[in-house]
C-alpha cells in the first residue's frame, strides 16, 4: 500500500521537486492532480494557504515543499551530503533556485502560459529571460570537477533546480553555449531516470531532444 500521497500540479516546480526526491529514493508516492474535483475538495480542506503541493502520510499533512524535502531526506535514503558544510550548501542552492532563477522565470512562464503569442508582453518576457540568464554565472562557476553540484550524485539541490531549467527550456529559454558546464550538468540530469520519470509528459519530450 502506498502511504504517501501528494496533491499535485504536474508543471508546478514545487510539486515537481518533491516527486523527483521521492523517485530518487525509490519511494512510492501517489500523485493526485489538484484539478480532479474530488482531490480539489480535499486540497481546499487541508491547505490553509490554498497552495500546492500537499503531502499526506497517515495523519501527517505538510503544505510546503521545503519541509517535504527535509522530511523525505530524514526518513529515507540520503538526499543530502554527509558533511554539515555540504548540507548547508545544498540548502543554499534550493534558495538560489527559488529567488534568483525562479522569480525571473516566473515572468516568462506566466506571460506565455495559456496566451496566444500575439498577446504576449514581450518586455516582460525579455526582463524575465534576462534575469534568469543573469543568474547562471554562479552555477557555472560552482560546477567544476564533479558531475553534480555537491559530488557525484544529485542532491536536494538538483531536485529544486532541475524543474526550473526544464520549464525554462519548455518556455523557450535555453541555456546559452557560453555556459558549457551548466549545459552538461543539465544534460546529465535529463538522462537521470528519477528526473526524467518525474517530469510531465510534454516536458519529457523536450528533455529527450536536449539530451
Amino acid at each position: 500500500m502506498i502511504r504517501i500521497r501528494l496533491i499535485d500540479k504536474p508543471e508546478c516546480p514545487f510539486c515537481w521537486r518533491v516527486r523527483i526526491a521521492a523517485a530518487m529514493q525509490g519511494r512510492a508516492m501517489h500523485s493526485m492532480d489538484r484539478s480532479d474535483p474530488d482531490v480539489l475538495a480535499e486540497w481546499q480542506r487541508l491547505s490553509p494557504s490554498q497552495t500546492v503541493p500537499v503531502l499526506i502520510e497517515d495523519d501527517l499533512v505538510l503544505t510546503d515543499s521545503g519541509p517535504m524535502l527535509e522530511y523525505l531526506a530524514e526518513t529515507g535514503p540520503a538526499l543530502l551530503p554527509d558533511s554539515p558544510r555540504r548540507r548547508a550548501e545544498a540548502r543554499s542552492w534550493v534558495v538560489y533556485g527559488d529567488r534568483i532563477l525562479g522569480q525571473s522565470l516566473r515572468e516568462v512562464v506566466f506571460e506565455k502560459r495559456d496566451k496566444p503569442e500575439n498577446e504576449w508582453d514581450q518586455d516582460r518576457i525579455r526582463k524575465g529571460t534576462h534575469g534568469f540568464l543573469g543568474g547562471l554565472a554562479a552555477l557555472e562557476m560552482a560546477l567544476q570537477d564533479e558531475s553534480f553540484l555537491l559530488g557525484n550524485q544529485p542532491t536536494l539541490a538538483e531536485c529544486a533546480l532541475f524543474p526550473r531549467f526544464a520549464l525554462a527550456l519548455l518556455y523557450g529559454v535555453d541555456i546559452p553555449a557560453d555556459f558549457p558546464r551548466t549545459r552538461q550538468w543539465f544534460g546529465r540530469l535529463a538522462n537521470y531516470p528519477a528526473f526524467l520519470s518525474s517530469s510531465p509528459e510534454r516536458v519529457r519530450n523536450v528533455l529527450v531532444d536536449f539530451a
